[in-house]
């Protein structure tokens, strides 16, 4: 019986022999690849999640900052910084890749009085009626992709530290 015109193909099929490997080892490990992959973005490699959190501090532990190292663009993250209770006036200085790569959307507590330039932010916090650290929380979310560094000063002590955002 002859086979209908529309199967009949008179052009030769040309198997390539390394497809032909690639399809059969993912046919095989294949759902454990992206059983593995989701397990690792639901820890947050990828984002916020147990891997991605990081807490950063100075040797006197007087100065420390928790980030995410890794995070996606246009999704909202907090930076939050502490400080050991001095009872003096506080300056921070964020600068880096901060202002050109981030948008600030929140500062809490508000600063006494707020500056930029040259890329850096500098804020200035009386000194707290209060006893104990001083936490300030800058919400952001980033506006370029990329390995970005900061860099954050208080008094002598500095931090540096960086996160990856991705697209």
């Amino acid at each position: 019986m002859p086979k209908p015109a529309s199967v009949q193909n008179n052009i030769p099929v040309r198997e390539s022999s390394k497809w032909l490997a690639f399809e059969y080892i993912m046919q095989k490990y294949g759902g454990v690849a992206l059983v593995i992959i989701v397990c690792l973005g639901l820890l947050g490699l990828f984002s916020d999640g147990v891997l991605s959190s990081k807490r950063l501090s100075d040797p006197s532990h007087a100065l420390s900052v928790e980030y995410e190292k890794v995070g996606r663009i246009d999704s909202d993250m907090n930076i939050k910084i502490e400080t050991a209770a001095t009872g003096e006036n506080v300056t921070l200085v964020l600068s880096g890749d901060l202002m050109e790569a981030n948008e600030i959307k929140s500062l809490y507590p508000a600063a006494e009085r707020m500056t930029s330039h040259n890329g850096e932010l500098v804020l200035h916090y009386r000194a707290s009626a209060t006893p104990g650290p001083l936490a300030v929380w800058l919400g952001v979310t980033p506006r370029q992709v990329g390995d970005h560094q900061y860099t954050l000063r208080s008094g002598d002590k500095t931090l540096t530290f960086s996160q990856f955002i991705l697209p």
